[in-house]
């Protein structure tokens, strides 16, 4: 059950042992994958069979695992959002049509439709992307710092910078753009709808016209609004890339003097390089997740201020209402 007066995330800590599932498995296979490298290099260096077989039985473990845990995931987040679609529908059919009478249509299909799928990109992004993208961060600058501390710690605040930069310019980014991209998508979907309805209405070539240059207009509006959006995206997204060019190559330069030193092996030398440079590609993601995060979390909450805001239901009009007492009671939305 749905209730719009709680806060969103309520729904999704009502599933707490899917969530737990999702976030084990989760943290097993990205340590897994980021440390894959250093484990091989190990098992040559080391001449271990043994070990090499170990580590293809775990890949066998953490891809059956992971099967498992996508349909748990599925579950949840069908359960998530076809409550909020089905709660949301029920909602505007029992509320008092007085409230219906200022409002476009277009616009309430806008909301529900991206505040129900806003808990699919949550549930991806928290269970398995943002996460991953942390645990591998955590975990190479654990590796590295195990094989050199030196390392391990310039890993560590070379990764702080790129995923700072990220995430903040992000968030200013999805501050300054997205409202006026949320306002422009309304816009654009009431006028659409709108256009559907009347056109069976719409007999004067005047009010065609007039109706389509409406439509034109909303359209371009959020044309731009989406662009300026995406294009911000992309300057974010290019200068962390950049940065961790340098990183990489920063680490490198350390890697190859240890080796030199004779402190590394060859395999060993390549192993941590690799692990270093293969672990941390996620955290170039870490802005376009945290734009998708805060589009879904926006779009929820637009979803929820909507309907909060909207109106009440002041009379029986579903069978549940027949315990209804007295005209003057408002009923709060069900849960």
């Amino acid at each position: 059950p749905v209730d719009f007066e709680k806060p969103w995330w309520d729904l999704i800590l009502k599933q707490k042992r899917a969530l737990i599932l999702m976030l084990s498995s989760e943290i097993f296979g990205n340590v897994f994958i980021v440390i894959f490298p250093i484990l091989i290099g190990l098992a040559i260096t080391n001449n271990n069979f043994i070990l090499f077989s170990v580590i293809i039985l775990m890949m066998f473990f953490d891809t059956w695992t992971n099967n498992f845990i996508v349909k748990i995931q599925n579950v949840a987040q069908i359960n998530c959002m076809k409550s909020v679609g089905y709660r949301a529908n029920e909602f505007f059919l029992t509320v008092d049509p007085v409230a219906h009478s200022t409002q476009s249509s277009g616009q309430i299909i806008s909301k529900i439709t991206q505040g129900a799928s806003g808990y699919e990109d949550i549930l991806d992004l928290l269970g398995s992307e943002i996460l991953a993208i942390v645990v591998s961060f955590i975990t190479v600058s654990i590796a590295l710092f195990v094989f050199d501390w030196q390392i391990g710690v310039v890993s560590f605040l070379l990764l702080i910078i790129i995923g700072s930069f990220n995430i903040l310019f992000n968030l200013l980014r999805t501050s300054i753009f997205l409202p006026k991209q949320i306002i422009s998508r309304d816009k654009l979907s009431a006028v659409s709808v709108e256009t559907l309805l009347q056109a069976p209405f719409i007999r004067a070539i005047y009010a065609t016209n007039e109706q389509i240059q409406r439509l034109s207009k909303a359209t371009r509006n959020h044309m731009v609004n989406f662009g300026n959006n995406w294009q911000a995206y992309q300057y974010v997204s290019g200068t962390s890339r950049s940065l961790h060019i340098i990183s990489v190559f920063v680490i490198g330069k350390m890697v190859f003097d240890q080796m030199q030193n004779g402190a590394f092996t060859p395999i060993l030398a390549i192993s941590i390089f690799l692990t270093y440079a293969n672990g941390t590609q996620s955290i170039l993601t870490i802005g376009a997740k945290i734009k998708k995060l805060s589009t879904a979390i926006a779009n929820i909450n637009d979803l929820f201020d909507f309907i909060r805001g909207f109106g009440k239901q002041t009379f029986p009009v579903l069978d549940e209402d027949k315990q209804w007492q007295s005209a003057n009671t408002t009923k709060t939305i069900p849960s």
